[in-house]
Protein backbone atom coordinates (compact mmCIF):
# COMPACT_ATOMS: atom_id res chain seq x y z
CA UNK A 1 0.00 0.00 0.00
CA UNK A 2 1.43 3.36 -1.04
CA UNK A 3 0.66 6.18 1.39
CA UNK A 4 0.87 9.90 0.57
CA UNK A 5 4.40 11.18 1.19
CA UNK A 6 3.29 14.18 3.24
CA UNK A 7 1.07 11.95 5.37
CA UNK A 8 3.91 9.49 5.97
CA UNK A 9 6.45 12.16 6.93
CA UNK A 10 4.11 13.86 9.40
CA UNK A 11 2.61 10.70 10.91
CA UNK A 12 5.98 8.98 11.34
CA UNK A 13 7.17 11.88 13.43
CA UNK A 14 3.89 11.96 15.35
CA UNK A 15 3.88 8.24 16.13
CA UNK A 16 7.58 7.71 16.76
CA UNK A 17 9.58 5.03 14.96
CA UNK A 18 8.40 1.97 16.92
CA UNK A 19 4.70 2.73 16.59
CA UNK A 20 5.12 3.80 12.97
CA UNK A 21 6.66 0.42 12.08
CA UNK A 22 3.76 -1.35 13.81
CA UNK A 23 1.35 0.80 11.81
CA UNK A 24 3.08 0.11 8.48
CA UNK A 25 3.04 -3.63 9.18
CA UNK A 26 -0.64 -3.47 10.16
CA UNK A 27 -1.59 -1.59 7.01
CA UNK A 28 -0.48 -4.59 4.94
CA UNK A 29 -2.52 -7.08 6.97
CA UNK A 30 -6.15 -8.07 6.50
CA UNK A 31 -8.51 -5.84 8.49
CA UNK A 32 -10.11 -7.55 11.50
CA UNK A 33 -13.80 -8.47 11.21
CA UNK A 34 -16.07 -7.63 14.12
CA UNK A 35 -19.75 -7.52 14.96
CA UNK A 36 -21.77 -6.30 17.94
CA UNK A 37 -24.67 -8.39 19.21
CA UNK A 38 -28.00 -6.66 19.78
CA UNK A 39 -28.77 -7.25 23.50
CA UNK A 40 -32.49 -6.74 22.83
CA UNK A 41 -32.66 -9.43 20.11
CA UNK A 42 -29.71 -11.82 19.96
CA UNK A 43 -30.22 -15.12 21.79
CA UNK A 44 -26.90 -16.94 22.20
CA UNK A 45 -28.71 -20.17 23.08
CA UNK A 46 -30.54 -20.42 19.75
CA UNK A 47 -28.77 -18.13 17.27
CA UNK A 48 -25.38 -18.81 15.65
CA UNK A 49 -22.77 -16.20 14.89
CA UNK A 50 -22.34 -15.54 11.15
CA UNK A 51 -18.81 -17.00 11.28
CA UNK A 52 -16.52 -18.66 13.81
CA UNK A 53 -15.77 -16.40 16.78
CA UNK A 54 -12.23 -15.14 17.28
CA UNK A 55 -12.56 -13.51 20.69
CA UNK A 56 -14.53 -10.82 22.47
CA UNK A 57 -13.96 -7.11 21.94
CA UNK A 58 -12.40 -6.26 25.27
CA UNK A 59 -14.08 -2.89 25.82
CA UNK A 60 -17.55 -3.96 24.66
CA UNK A 61 -19.21 -7.10 26.12
CA UNK A 62 -21.47 -7.45 23.07
CA UNK A 63 -18.56 -7.16 20.59
CA UNK A 64 -17.17 -10.23 18.84
CA UNK A 65 -14.27 -10.71 16.44
CA UNK A 66 -14.80 -13.24 13.64
CA UNK A 67 -12.14 -15.44 12.06
CA UNK A 68 -13.48 -14.82 8.53
CA UNK A 69 -15.61 -12.23 6.84
CA UNK A 70 -18.81 -13.94 5.69
CA UNK A 71 -21.33 -12.62 3.19
CA UNK A 72 -23.27 -10.75 5.83
CA UNK A 73 -25.92 -9.74 3.30
CA UNK A 74 -26.96 -13.39 3.02
CA UNK A 75 -27.56 -13.83 6.75
CA UNK A 76 -31.24 -13.19 7.62
CA UNK A 77 -30.26 -12.52 11.24
CA UNK A 78 -28.46 -9.36 10.11
CA UNK A 79 -31.65 -8.06 8.50
CA UNK A 80 -33.66 -8.99 11.59
CA UNK A 81 -31.34 -6.80 13.68
CA UNK A 82 -29.78 -9.59 15.75
CA UNK A 83 -26.33 -8.05 15.30
CA UNK A 84 -24.58 -5.11 13.65
CA UNK A 85 -21.38 -5.28 11.58
CA UNK A 86 -19.14 -2.73 13.26
CA UNK A 87 -15.50 -1.76 13.49
CA UNK A 88 -14.31 -2.63 17.00
CA UNK A 89 -12.76 0.74 17.91
CA UNK A 90 -16.06 2.58 17.52
CA UNK A 91 -17.64 0.29 20.11
CA UNK A 92 -15.53 2.11 22.70
CA UNK A 93 -18.28 4.73 22.95
CA UNK A 94 -20.20 2.29 25.17
CA UNK A 95 -17.33 2.23 27.64
CA UNK A 96 -17.09 6.04 27.68
CA UNK A 97 -20.81 6.29 28.44
CA UNK A 98 -20.52 3.77 31.27
CA UNK A 99 -17.51 5.66 32.63
CA UNK A 100 -18.73 9.24 32.48
CA UNK A 101 -22.48 9.58 31.81
CA UNK A 102 -24.91 9.71 34.75
CA UNK A 103 -26.51 6.31 34.25
CA UNK A 104 -28.64 6.54 37.41
CA UNK A 105 -31.67 7.88 35.51
CA UNK A 106 -32.88 8.21 31.88
CA UNK A 107 -30.78 10.37 29.57
CA UNK A 108 -31.52 12.50 26.54
CA UNK A 109 -28.74 11.83 24.02
CA UNK A 110 -27.92 13.23 20.57
CA UNK A 111 -25.69 11.46 18.08
CA UNK A 112 -25.06 14.39 15.75
CA UNK A 113 -23.29 12.78 12.76
CA UNK A 114 -24.72 9.31 13.21
CA UNK A 115 -24.82 7.44 9.86
CA UNK A 116 -24.61 4.60 9.28
CA UNK A 117 -25.51 3.94 12.92
CA UNK A 118 -22.66 2.01 14.58
CA UNK A 119 -22.03 4.33 17.51
CA UNK A 120 -25.76 5.14 17.71
CA UNK A 121 -26.84 1.55 18.22
CA UNK A 122 -23.87 0.97 20.55
CA UNK A 123 -24.98 3.89 22.70
CA UNK A 124 -28.64 2.80 22.66
CA UNK A 125 -27.54 -0.63 23.95
CA UNK A 126 -26.16 0.77 27.21
CA UNK A 127 -28.40 3.77 27.97
CA UNK A 128 -30.69 3.51 31.03
CA UNK A 129 -34.25 2.39 30.39
CA UNK A 130 -36.48 5.35 29.49
CA UNK A 131 -33.66 7.27 27.78
CA UNK A 132 -34.32 9.01 24.46
CA UNK A 133 -31.71 8.86 21.71
CA UNK A 134 -31.91 11.27 18.79
CA UNK A 135 -29.84 10.12 15.81
CA UNK A 136 -29.06 12.77 13.20
CA UNK A 137 -27.37 12.72 9.82
CA UNK A 138 -27.05 15.86 7.63
CA UNK A 139 -26.66 14.02 4.28
CA UNK A 140 -30.00 12.62 3.08
CA UNK A 141 -28.73 9.39 1.41
CA UNK A 142 -26.77 8.53 4.55
CA UNK A 143 -29.74 9.51 6.71
CA UNK A 144 -31.83 6.91 4.84
CA UNK A 145 -29.25 4.24 5.72
CA UNK A 146 -29.24 5.43 9.35
CA UNK A 147 -33.04 5.19 9.48
CA UNK A 148 -32.96 1.65 8.09
CA UNK A 149 -30.35 0.50 10.60
CA UNK A 150 -32.14 2.08 13.55
CA UNK A 151 -35.41 0.37 12.60
CA UNK A 152 -33.62 -2.98 12.32
CA UNK A 153 -32.06 -2.43 15.74
CA UNK A 154 -35.64 -2.20 16.96
CA UNK A 155 -35.52 0.05 20.02
CA UNK A 156 -38.61 2.27 20.33
CA UNK A 157 -36.96 5.19 22.17
CA UNK A 158 -35.28 6.67 19.09
CA UNK A 159 -35.88 9.66 16.80
CA UNK A 160 -34.00 9.95 13.47
CA UNK A 161 -33.51 13.38 11.89
CA UNK A 162 -31.88 14.85 8.77
CA UNK A 163 -30.45 18.22 9.85
CA UNK A 164 -27.35 20.32 10.39
CA UNK A 165 -25.99 21.23 13.81
CA UNK A 166 -27.27 24.80 13.49
CA UNK A 167 -30.81 23.47 12.99
CA UNK A 168 -30.54 21.78 16.37
CA UNK A 169 -29.29 24.99 17.95
CA UNK A 170 -32.31 26.85 16.54
CA UNK A 171 -34.67 24.13 17.81
CA UNK A 172 -33.81 24.95 21.43
CA UNK A 173 -33.51 21.25 22.32
CA UNK A 174 -30.92 20.33 24.93
CA UNK A 175 -29.17 17.08 25.73
CA UNK A 176 -27.37 15.35 28.58
CA UNK A 177 -24.89 13.74 26.16
CA UNK A 178 -23.86 14.74 22.64
CA UNK A 179 -21.81 12.35 20.50
CA UNK A 180 -19.90 14.13 17.71
CA UNK A 181 -18.22 11.72 15.32
CA UNK A 182 -17.27 14.59 13.07
CA UNK A 183 -16.43 14.47 9.33
CA UNK A 184 -12.67 14.08 8.96
CA UNK A 185 -9.81 13.40 6.55
CA UNK A 186 -10.26 9.64 6.99
CA UNK A 187 -6.68 8.58 7.65
CA UNK A 188 -7.92 5.78 9.89
CA UNK A 189 -9.81 4.23 6.97
CA UNK A 190 -6.84 3.91 4.60
CA UNK A 191 -6.59 0.14 5.06
CA UNK A 192 -10.28 -0.53 4.37
CA UNK A 193 -10.89 2.16 1.76
CA UNK A 194 -8.15 2.95 -0.72
CA UNK A 195 -10.34 5.74 -2.06
CA UNK A 196 -9.64 7.59 1.19
CA UNK A 197 -5.94 7.60 0.28
CA UNK A 198 -6.63 9.27 -3.05
CA UNK A 199 -8.82 11.92 -1.41
CA UNK A 200 -6.27 12.80 1.30
CA UNK A 201 -4.35 16.08 1.17
CA UNK A 202 -2.89 18.61 3.57
CA UNK A 203 -5.47 21.09 2.33
CA UNK A 204 -8.28 18.67 3.18
CA UNK A 205 -6.89 18.19 6.70
CA UNK A 206 -7.03 21.96 7.20
CA UNK A 207 -10.55 22.11 5.76
CA UNK A 208 -11.75 19.30 8.04
CA UNK A 209 -10.14 20.90 11.10
CA UNK A 210 -12.06 24.12 10.48
CA UNK A 211 -15.33 22.31 9.71
CA UNK A 212 -15.06 20.30 12.92
CA UNK A 213 -14.74 23.49 14.97
CA UNK A 214 -17.72 24.98 13.18
CA UNK A 215 -19.85 21.92 13.97
CA UNK A 216 -18.86 22.01 17.64
CA UNK A 217 -19.58 25.73 17.87
CA UNK A 218 -23.03 25.21 16.36
CA UNK A 219 -24.03 22.32 18.63
CA UNK A 220 -22.48 23.41 21.94
CA UNK A 221 -25.54 25.45 23.07
CA UNK A 222 -27.53 22.19 22.94
CA UNK A 223 -25.39 20.55 25.63
CA UNK A 224 -26.81 21.15 29.10
CA UNK A 225 -24.69 22.44 31.97
CA UNK A 226 -22.66 19.53 33.31
CA UNK A 227 -23.36 17.56 30.12
CA UNK A 228 -21.00 15.12 28.41
CA UNK A 229 -19.48 15.69 24.95
CA UNK A 230 -17.90 12.69 23.18
CA UNK A 231 -15.71 13.82 20.29
CA UNK A 232 -14.29 11.35 17.76
CA UNK A 233 -12.70 11.14 14.32
CA UNK A 234 -11.39 8.31 12.15
CA UNK A 235 -8.09 10.08 11.58
CA UNK A 236 -4.64 10.30 13.19
CA UNK A 237 -3.31 13.84 12.81
CA UNK A 238 -3.16 16.07 15.88
CA UNK A 239 -4.79 19.01 14.05
CA UNK A 240 -8.17 17.28 13.85
CA UNK A 241 -7.67 15.38 17.09
CA UNK A 242 -5.68 16.71 20.06
CA UNK A 243 -5.47 20.31 18.84
CA UNK A 244 -9.22 20.47 18.28
CA UNK A 245 -9.87 18.89 21.66
CA UNK A 246 -7.68 21.52 23.28
CA UNK A 247 -9.54 24.23 21.31
CA UNK A 248 -12.89 22.90 22.54
CA UNK A 249 -11.67 22.70 26.14
CA UNK A 250 -10.20 26.21 26.07
CA UNK A 251 -13.07 27.86 24.18
CA UNK A 252 -15.89 26.39 26.28
CA UNK A 253 -14.05 25.84 29.57
CA UNK A 254 -14.62 22.10 29.23
CA UNK A 255 -13.08 19.53 31.55
CA UNK A 256 -11.17 16.87 29.62
CA UNK A 257 -12.00 13.42 31.00
CA UNK A 258 -9.75 10.38 31.17
CA UNK A 259 -11.40 7.65 29.08
CA UNK A 260 -8.53 5.15 29.30
CA UNK A 261 -8.64 1.98 31.38
CA UNK A 262 -5.39 0.66 32.81
CA UNK A 263 -7.02 -2.74 33.48
CA UNK A 264 -7.74 -3.35 29.80
CA UNK A 265 -4.16 -4.48 29.05
CA UNK A 266 -4.05 -2.37 25.91
CA UNK A 267 -0.85 -0.35 26.39
CA UNK A 268 -0.85 0.82 22.77
CA UNK A 269 -4.07 2.77 23.37
CA UNK A 270 -2.36 5.99 24.33
CA UNK A 271 -2.53 9.61 23.18
CA UNK A 272 -0.18 10.70 20.41
CA UNK A 273 1.71 13.97 20.22
CA UNK A 274 -0.78 15.40 22.66
CA UNK A 275 -0.60 19.10 23.48
CA UNK A 276 -1.13 20.13 27.07
CA UNK A 277 -4.71 19.49 28.07
CA UNK A 278 -5.39 16.41 25.87
CA UNK A 279 -4.33 13.77 28.43
CA UNK A 280 -6.84 10.91 28.62
CA UNK A 281 -7.89 10.85 24.96
CA UNK A 282 -7.34 7.63 23.01
CA UNK A 283 -5.99 6.61 19.61
CA UNK A 284 -6.73 3.25 18.02
CA UNK A 285 -4.11 2.35 15.41
CA UNK A 286 -4.00 -0.54 12.91
CA UNK A 287 -1.08 -2.80 13.78
CA UNK A 288 -0.99 -1.58 17.37
CA UNK A 289 -4.63 -2.34 18.13
CA UNK A 290 -6.99 -4.89 16.61
CA UNK A 291 -8.95 -2.13 14.92
CA UNK A 292 -8.98 0.47 12.20
CA UNK A 293 -7.92 4.03 13.05
CA UNK A 294 -10.00 6.07 15.48
CA UNK A 295 -9.54 8.94 17.91
CA UNK A 296 -11.88 9.55 20.84
CA UNK A 297 -12.04 12.08 23.67
CA UNK A 298 -14.65 13.08 26.23
CA UNK A 299 -15.26 16.44 27.90
CA UNK A 300 -17.67 17.77 30.49
CA UNK A 301 -19.36 21.15 30.25
CA UNK A 302 -19.05 23.34 33.35
CA UNK A 303 -21.99 23.64 35.72
CA UNK A 304 -24.36 21.15 37.28
CA UNK A 305 -27.90 20.06 36.50
CA UNK A 306 -30.01 16.90 36.56
CA UNK A 307 -30.55 14.56 33.65
CA UNK A 308 -33.13 16.21 31.41
CA UNK A 309 -35.45 13.21 31.21
CA UNK A 310 -35.68 13.22 35.01
CA UNK A 311 -36.35 16.97 35.28
CA UNK A 312 -39.92 18.12 35.91
CA UNK A 313 -41.13 20.25 32.99
CA UNK A 314 -42.16 23.87 33.35
CA UNK A 315 -45.93 23.57 33.87
CA UNK A 316 -46.78 26.91 32.26
CA UNK A 317 -44.69 26.11 29.21
CA UNK A 318 -46.15 22.59 29.04
CA UNK A 319 -49.70 23.97 29.25
CA UNK A 320 -48.97 26.43 26.44
CA UNK A 321 -47.48 23.66 24.30
CA UNK A 322 -50.48 21.40 24.88
CA UNK A 323 -52.89 24.15 23.96
CA UNK A 324 -51.05 24.67 20.68
CA UNK A 325 -50.99 20.96 19.96
CA UNK A 326 -54.72 20.57 20.56
CA UNK A 327 -55.37 23.19 17.88
CA UNK A 328 -53.22 21.36 15.32
CA UNK A 329 -53.80 17.71 16.15
CA UNK A 330 -56.31 15.64 14.26
CA UNK A 331 -57.68 12.31 15.50
CA UNK A 332 -55.80 9.34 14.06
CA UNK A 333 -58.10 7.01 12.17
CA UNK A 334 -57.57 3.44 13.35
CA UNK A 335 -55.61 4.47 16.45
CA UNK A 336 -57.32 1.89 18.65
CA UNK A 337 -56.59 -0.90 16.16
CA UNK A 338 -52.90 -0.12 15.73
CA UNK A 339 -52.38 0.46 19.46
CA UNK A 340 -53.19 -3.23 19.94
CA UNK A 341 -50.21 -4.05 17.74
CA UNK A 342 -47.89 -2.77 20.50
CA UNK A 343 -46.98 -4.97 23.46
CA UNK A 344 -46.83 -1.98 25.82
CA UNK A 345 -49.50 0.18 24.17
CA UNK A 346 -50.28 2.14 27.34
CA UNK A 347 -46.83 3.74 27.14
CA UNK A 348 -47.43 5.19 23.66
CA UNK A 349 -49.29 8.07 22.05
CA UNK A 350 -50.59 7.24 18.58
CA UNK A 351 -49.98 10.11 16.18
CA UNK A 352 -48.97 10.89 12.58
CA UNK A 353 -45.62 11.52 10.92
CA UNK A 354 -45.61 12.38 7.23
CA UNK A 355 -48.74 10.38 6.43
CA UNK A 356 -47.62 7.38 8.49
CA UNK A 357 -49.15 6.26 11.77
CA UNK A 358 -46.53 6.14 14.52
CA UNK A 359 -46.38 5.30 18.18
CA UNK A 360 -44.20 7.61 20.29
CA UNK A 361 -43.54 7.22 24.00
CA UNK A 362 -45.59 9.50 26.24
CA UNK A 363 -42.44 10.28 28.23
CA UNK A 364 -40.92 12.16 25.28
CA UNK A 365 -43.98 13.21 23.32
CA UNK A 366 -43.15 16.88 23.96
CA UNK A 367 -39.67 16.37 22.45
CA UNK A 368 -41.22 14.70 19.41
CA UNK A 369 -43.62 17.63 18.90
CA UNK A 370 -40.79 20.14 19.16
CA UNK A 371 -38.66 18.13 16.75
CA UNK A 372 -41.51 17.89 14.21
CA UNK A 373 -41.93 21.65 14.35
CA UNK A 374 -38.24 22.57 14.12
CA UNK A 375 -36.41 19.63 12.46
CA UNK A 376 -36.76 17.16 9.59
CA UNK A 377 -37.93 14.06 11.45
CA UNK A 378 -37.55 10.90 9.35
CA UNK A 379 -38.45 8.29 11.94
CA UNK A 380 -39.71 8.30 15.51
CA UNK A 381 -40.65 5.59 17.98
CA UNK A 382 -42.42 2.77 16.14
CA UNK A 383 -43.87 3.29 12.68
CA UNK A 384 -47.09 1.30 12.88
CA UNK A 385 -48.62 1.48 9.44
CA UNK A 386 -50.15 3.46 6.62
CA UNK A 387 -53.80 3.95 5.78
CA UNK A 388 -54.80 2.59 2.35
CA UNK A 389 -58.52 3.05 1.84
CA UNK A 390 -60.23 1.23 4.69
CA UNK A 391 -57.17 -0.88 5.39
CA UNK A 392 -54.09 -0.11 7.51
CA UNK A 393 -50.98 -1.80 6.11
CA UNK A 394 -48.62 -2.65 9.00
CA UNK A 395 -45.11 -1.22 8.71
CA UNK A 396 -41.79 -3.02 8.47
CA UNK A 397 -40.69 -0.89 11.44
CA UNK A 398 -43.41 -2.50 13.57
CA UNK A 399 -42.28 -6.02 12.70
CA UNK A 400 -38.68 -5.18 13.63
CA UNK A 401 -39.55 -3.32 16.82
CA UNK A 402 -39.01 -4.89 20.22
CA UNK A 403 -42.40 -3.36 21.11
CA UNK A 404 -44.29 -5.55 18.61
CA UNK A 405 -47.16 -7.43 20.24
CA UNK A 406 -46.29 -10.99 19.21
CA UNK A 407 -49.94 -12.01 19.71
CA UNK A 408 -51.35 -9.41 17.31
CA UNK A 409 -50.59 -11.29 14.07
CA UNK A 410 -50.27 -14.91 12.97
CA UNK A 411 -46.65 -15.99 12.52
CA UNK A 412 -44.87 -18.01 9.84
CA UNK A 413 -41.42 -19.37 10.73
CA UNK A 414 -39.13 -19.49 7.66
CA UNK A 415 -36.02 -21.52 6.95
CA UNK A 416 -32.95 -19.76 5.59
CA UNK A 417 -33.79 -20.19 1.91
CA UNK A 418 -37.34 -18.94 2.36
CA UNK A 419 -36.06 -16.05 4.49
CA UNK A 420 -33.67 -15.02 1.72
CA UNK A 421 -36.51 -15.23 -0.80
CA UNK A 422 -38.49 -12.92 1.44
CA UNK A 423 -35.57 -10.46 1.71
CA UNK A 424 -35.35 -10.42 -2.10
CA UNK A 425 -39.09 -9.53 -2.16
CA UNK A 426 -39.95 -12.75 -3.92
CA UNK A 427 -43.24 -14.60 -3.28
CA UNK A 428 -43.04 -17.13 -0.46
CA UNK A 429 -45.27 -20.12 0.26
CA UNK A 430 -47.13 -20.23 3.58
CA UNK A 431 -48.75 -23.11 5.40
CA UNK A 432 -52.33 -23.70 4.28
CA UNK A 433 -53.60 -23.46 7.86
CA UNK A 434 -52.53 -19.82 8.27
CA UNK A 435 -55.44 -17.36 8.13
CA UNK A 436 -55.74 -14.79 5.38
CA UNK A 437 -54.53 -11.29 6.14
CA UNK A 438 -51.28 -9.89 7.48
CA UNK A 439 -48.73 -12.43 8.71
CA UNK A 440 -45.40 -11.83 10.47
CA UNK A 441 -42.58 -13.88 8.96
CA UNK A 442 -39.86 -14.98 11.38
CA UNK A 443 -36.36 -16.39 11.07
CA UNK A 444 -35.02 -18.19 14.15
CA UNK A 445 -37.77 -16.58 16.18
CA UNK A 446 -37.01 -13.00 15.09
CA UNK A 447 -39.47 -11.08 12.87
CA UNK A 448 -38.22 -10.11 9.43
CA UNK A 449 -41.37 -8.31 8.27
CA UNK A 450 -44.89 -8.83 6.94
CA UNK A 451 -46.61 -10.58 4.10
CA UNK A 452 -50.28 -10.43 3.18
CA UNK A 453 -51.71 -13.91 2.85
CA UNK A 454 -54.26 -14.00 0.03
CA UNK A 455 -54.83 -17.74 0.27
CA UNK A 456 -53.50 -18.85 -3.12
CA UNK A 457 -50.53 -16.46 -2.99
CA UNK A 458 -48.81 -13.85 -0.82
CA UNK A 459 -47.93 -10.20 -1.22
CA UNK A 460 -44.39 -9.58 0.03
CA UNK A 461 -44.35 -6.31 2.03
CA UNK A 462 -40.59 -6.09 2.58
CA UNK A 463 -39.49 -2.53 1.63
CA UNK A 464 -38.40 -2.28 -1.99
CA UNK A 465 -35.42 -0.07 -1.11
CA UNK A 466 -34.15 -2.62 1.43
CA UNK A 467 -34.34 -5.76 -0.72
CA UNK A 468 -31.19 -7.76 -1.27
CA UNK A 469 -30.00 -8.69 -4.74
CA UNK A 470 -27.55 -11.48 -3.97
CA UNK A 471 -28.06 -15.21 -4.22
CA UNK A 472 -26.17 -17.80 -2.16
CA UNK A 473 -23.25 -19.56 -3.82
CA UNK A 474 -24.23 -23.23 -4.33
CA UNK A 475 -22.77 -25.65 -1.78
CA UNK A 476 -20.98 -22.81 -0.01
CA UNK A 477 -21.81 -22.05 3.63
CA UNK A 478 -22.47 -18.53 4.78
CA UNK A 479 -19.32 -18.32 6.87
CA UNK A 480 -17.06 -19.31 3.98
CA UNK A 481 -18.53 -17.00 1.35
CA UNK A 482 -16.21 -14.34 -0.08
CA UNK A 483 -16.84 -10.69 0.72
CA UNK A 484 -18.00 -8.69 -2.30
CA UNK A 485 -16.30 -5.40 -3.08
CA UNK A 486 -17.95 -2.53 -1.27
CA UNK A 487 -19.99 -4.63 1.15
CA UNK A 488 -20.42 -2.93 4.48
CA UNK A 489 -21.36 0.58 3.40
CA UNK A 490 -24.99 -0.16 4.10
CA UNK A 491 -24.87 -2.77 6.84
CA UNK A 492 -21.82 -1.77 8.82
CA UNK A 493 -20.23 1.35 10.10
CA UNK A 494 -18.15 3.15 12.63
Amino acid sequence: MTLPEEFSTYTRELFGEELWQQFVKGMNEEPPVSIRLNPFKFDAATMPLPAEEDGEVEWCPEGRYLKKRPQFTLDPLLHAGAYYVQEAASMYVSKVLRQHADMSSPLRVLDLCAAPGGKTTTARSVLPEGSLLMANEPMRPRANILMENMQKFGHPDVIVTNNYAMDYQRSGLQFDVIICDVPCSGEGMFRKDEGAIGEWSVANVKKCTALQREIIADIMPCLRDGGLLIYSTCTFNAHEDEENVKWIADTYDMQLLDISDENMKLPTLSPLGEPEGAVGALHFIPGATRTEGLFMAAMRKPGESKNLMATSPDRKKEKKQKKGKQMKQQPVQGAKQVAEWLSDSGDFDITMLGGRIVGVKKTWRNIFDTACGKLRVMHAGVELGEQKGKDIIPSESLALSTSLNREAFPVAELDRNAALDYLRREPIALSADLPRGYVVVNYMGLPLGFVKNLGNRTNNLFPQEWRIRKSPTPAQPLAASPSPKGEGSRYSGI
